[in-house]
């Protein structure tokens, strides 16, 4: 299945911030475009990291200053990265991107199975 948005549009929402990982999801289930799983997986892991991180930060007493810090700067990350892949740039995030491939790659491997 495939939706009837562009690839940059499709991408780009995947990344907004609060509701990108609804959006992601629903990507990640119908979209067969590789560029946009691939975005979704990625946005998803982004959106991971900023709830398990301040938590984790907040664990330590000196830390805990840095958790509105860490909020903030993973809100600015979203933004950005929705700005542009919506201009069509592919951005590679390092940890990210070696997980998203993993999903793919199972992801690929379980639908052909079918």
């Amino acid at each position: 299945m495939k939706t009837n948005l562009p690839v940059n549009v499709a991408s780009a929402i995947c990344y907004l911030p609060f509701v990108g990982w609804i959006a992601a999801i629903v990507f990640l289930i119908i979209e067969s475009e590789k560029t946009v799983r691939y975005n979704a997986i990625q946005a998803l892991l982004v959106d991971l990291a900023m709830v398990v991180a301040p938590p984790v930060l907040a664990v330590t007493v000196i830390l805990i200053p840095l958790v509105p810090i860490a909020w903030i700067g993973f809100l600015i990350l979203n933004i950005v990265l929705a700005i542009k892949t919506y201009r069509g740039e592919t951005i590679k995030l390092p940890v990210a991107e070696k997980w998203a491939n993993l999903v793919l790659e199972k992801l690929n491997m379980t639908t052909a199975k079918k």
